[in-house]
């Protein structure tokens, strides 16, 4: 099973990502990163994702996953991956 994180979770494309992990049979989604969202259900700001998952976003990153997907904003990746190595 490979294991998942996502940062800039409250975005579209992010949205689209979270649903299509959910589903997958190979992958588990570990945490969903949103320091604007931190502490709130996905369900809350995804309302297509209702009753697919009760994963809350985390203001905190696991660094032991798999695989690393960055949603962030336009040019805020290159400035997040400075940050936190």
């Amino acid at each position: 099973m490979i294991k998942a994180g996502i940062i800039g979770g409250a975005g579209y494309t992010a949205g689209e990502l979270i649903r299509l992990i959910l589903h997958h049979p190979g992958v588990v989604l570990d945490f969903v990163y949103s320091t604007s969202n931190a502490d709130n259900e996905i369900q809350q700001v995804h309302r297509d994702l209702v009753g697919d998952t009760d994963l809350k976003f985390v203001q905190k990153i696991n660094p032991v996953v798999d695989v690393l997907f960055l949603c962030l904003g336009h040019g805020n990746s290159k400035s997040f991956l400075k940050e936190h190595f």
